[in-house]
């Protein structure tokens, strides 16, 4: 699941860590998935170390009785030098950077999608190791689920621009498995019924 919306997603400012807090739209938006995954037999709840994430991931948790485990490794990728910066301004001063491009291009003093993807894989082969049966619940961000989502659909990092974005509070599900030690991820769905392969409407 993505987390809920901050400010910075209404005025579109790069975010990547910056620890940005949930707005009131995004704290309405967690409290609707608590609701919504409320019938789920969830075993545990995960989350960025971020508090947009953490918050989000709360009420989720305390629906099933659980506690939030963070994990750093499910950050959104370090923005670098376009942290804080406003996407127009971005597209302004790195624009052979952006578009499709963006998802597959490392950040200005920042990370590359490569390096958020290889992070959140470890991080879903320990909740694996964890929790081999069962849903497990982990709130992250939009640029770390399209990574997951790619590995998911057996996409490389620049085959990625593809997949449609999931909106704060949107989420997807696939399964996750163990064949030997190698992680094996599957089954992509989107939560709210699109299809997955479709353009990026946020180029």
């Amino acid at each position: 699941m993505r987390h809920g919306a901050t400010e910075w997603n209404h005025t579109k400012r790069a975010q990547g860590q910056a620890d940005i807090a949930l707005n009131d739209s995004g704290r309405e938006q967690a409290e609707s998935a608590a609701l919504a995954l409320a019938d789920l037999d969830i075993v545990a709840v995960y989350a960025s170390d971020l508090s947009r994430a953490r918050d989000t991931a709360a009420p989720i948790a305390r629906t099933h009785d659980l506690e939030v485990v963070t994990d750093p490794d499910f950050r959104e990728i370090d923005q670098g030098e376009w942290e804080g910066l406003q996407v127009d301004d971005i597209k302004k001063a790195w624009p052979e950077m952006w578009g499709a491009a963006r998802h597959y291009s490392t950040r200005p003093g920042g990370e590359s999608p490569a390096q958020v993807r290889e992070r959140a894989l470890a991080g879903i082969k320990r909740i694996v190791k964890a929790h081999p049966e069962g849903t497990v619940v982990v709130v992250s961000h939009g640029g770390t689920i399209r990574w997951l989502s790619a590995e998911a659909m057996g996409y490389n990092d620049g085959y990625s621009a593809r997949l449609r974005g999931v909106s704060n509070g949107g989420a997807v599900s696939f399964q996750a498995s163990l064949n030997g030690d190698d992680l094996v991820l599957s089954d992509l769905v989107r939560m709210d019924g699109s299809g997955t392969d479709l353009d990026d409407p946020n180029v």
